[in-house]
């Protein structure tokens, strides 16, 4: 049993933690983040420490670490704290949950997670501490990129490639062979049908209310 320190104190912490605390491949230790968020974020039945005493409490050669941040900064904050651990000597653990779906031969990058239902076909290629959600669709020879988010059921089809620090939203398509540049954020819901420039921002149309009530349209279209 692999003993785990979580880098994060937040929302995605908190997930990750109860996937973590079932898995019998694992006994989390405790959570770290920078001092300055010690006291700052959820509250756990696990000591909290700040980075510049992680050593003192949880021994690299000991404990191994799980990245549990979000996307800020797209994605720059996880980075950093990732690059942060490695300096340190921490392990950065590759997490994959039991009911992800990894068919690719390729490694999944050091220090990624993959949650449960994300489907990886044959011939993909993932890079470090990039996070898939669940339900997620990697299709075959796609390439994800370093520090990226893909969030909950977004599909990339195959031979796409997504840049580093890109984030793509819930349910967000890239269709086959489309190049999604660094850096460059993908809204829920978008359909990428062209390569995307570096450091861009594409947004689906968010629905639109019309003029009937709930209970007019119900009446009249059927609902």
């Amino acid at each position: 049993m692999r003993r785990i320190v979580l880098a994060g104190n937040a929302v995605t912490a908190e997930i990750i933690y109860a996937y973590l605390a079932n898995d019998p491949r694992y006994s989390v230790a405790g959570f770290t983040v920078d001092d300055d968020y010690v006291d700052k974020g959820s509250s756990f039945p696990l000591p909290t420490v700040g980075l510049s005493e992680l050593s003192g409490r949880f021994a690299p050669g000991e404990h191994r670490i799980v990245m549990a941040m979000g996307y800020s900064g797209v994605n720059a904050h996880r980075r950093s704290m990732f690059e942060r651990l490695k300096s340190m000597g921490y392990a950065i653990e590759t997490y994959i949950h039991p009911d992800a779906m990894i068919h690719t031969s390729h490694p999944i990058g050091e220090g990624s997670v993959v949650l449960p239902g994300a489907l990886v076909e044959p011939e993909v290629r993932v890079g470090i501490d990039t996070i898939l959600w669940g339900n997620v669709t990697l299709a075959h020879h796609a390439t994800v990129g370093d520090h990226a988010w893909i969030a909950s059921g977004a599909v990339v089809s195959g031979k796409a490639r997504i840049g580093d620090q890109c984030f793509i939203g819930v349910n967000a398509t890239i269709v086959n062979a489309v190049t999604v540049g660094d850096n460059a954020i993908v809204g829920g819901g978008a359909l990428i049908t062209k390569d995307v420039k570096p450091s861009t921002v594409h947004l689906a149309r968010s629905a639109e209310q019309i003029r009937f009530s709930a209970q007019d349209y119900a009446k009249h279209f059927g609902v």
